[in-house]
């Protein structure tokens, strides 16, 4: 059994990017089943899976990040090995094209999280190109930050979200989940949010089930969210219900809104979400095509 699923972030969906997120839920999505297919591991198929939507300029991750109070596009990622726990992350990065891809990095060394200029002077070290922050700052994303948060430093809201994530699982029965992030428009300048936190933005446990949430960083982290709805499979739960719980208890706990996509060993797969919408896609090798979000 082979397994994937993306989520390009939940919220009030804007509709002039329907069409758009629809596509590269699907591009990402294509990307990672691409790996998988041809004996690839859920974790590289993750990465790969992310890396597609940190390129496209309607999510909100890499090159799609929205804008500080600073006006700098300062990112976080994380990505877990469902085999051995293995996590790795970085949180407030504003040089580096692949966030995603630098989290592979350091979880492939001593480090868990690395955050801010000693993440980029990581990066640096293991070959990284440093890339000027006004290349990572689209006209739309300049545009919303002018319009809504300025010079003031104060967030601009929660109108939608757009922050991306996998999971996947792949021929040898191992998981994996990632997620990458741009934020919130007008955050403060070294803001982090629930993306590169295990157990918060994603978590990946071979025995339990994968994860990748998507939502108002701060209620997200406060009540564990990724953690939560992979301990309701624990307990015996069926995906949707313990992905339901978990959302229900974010919302009483925190009055926030999230979503995510929750994946067990089986390869049993389910997208809920408290907001308005949240897109996603989602491919196993016993279906002849994949499903999309409505």
């Amino acid at each position: 059994m082979i397994v994937i699923a993306v989520h390009g972030g939940a919220g009030n969906a804007r509709p002039v990017t329907l069409k758009e997120r629809r596509e590269g839920v699907q591009k990402a999505m294509e990307a990672g089943w691409e790996i998988l297919t041809h004996g690839g591991t859920a974790l590289d198929a993750v990465e790969a899976a992310v890396r597609v939507m940190e390129t496209l300029p309607f999510f909100n991750a890499g090159m799609g990040s929205v804008l500080n109070g600073d006006g700098i596009a300062e990112m976080d990622a994380g990505i877990m090995d469902g085999r051995n726990l293995n996590v790795g992350a970085v949180a407030a990065v504003s040089h580096i094209r692949h966030p995603v891809t630098l989290a592979r990095r350091v979880l492939e060394s001593e480090f868990v999280l690395l955050a801010g200029s000693g993440a980029e002077g990581f990066a640096w070290e293991h070959g990284f190109h440093h890339v000027p922050n006004r290349d990572l700052v689209t006209k739309q994303r300049l545009e919303t930050w002018l319009e809504n948060a300025g010079f003031s430093g104060k967030p601009a809201g929660y109108p939608w979200g757009d922050t991306v994530g996998a999971v996947a699982l792949d021929a040898s029965g191992s998981l994996a989940a990632a997620t990458s992030t741009g934020g919130l428009t007008g955050k403060r300048a070294g803001r982090v949010g629930d993306s590169p936190l295990p157990g918060c933005g994603f978590w990946a446990d071979n025995e339990w089930g994968a994860v990748s949430t998507t939502g108002l960083g701060e209620t997200i982290v406060r009540s564990l969210l990724a953690r939560r709805a992979v301990e309701g499979l624990e307990r015996g739960l069926a995906p949707k219900d313990a992905a339901d719980q978990a959302l229900v208890y974010l919302k009483e706990k925190t009055g926030g809104w999230a979503g995510l996509i929750l994946m067990t060993p089986n390869g049993e797969t389910v997208a809920r979400f408290n907001s308005s919408s949240m897109s996603y896609a989602i491919m196993r090798d016993d279906w002849k095509a994949p499903k999309f979000s409505e």
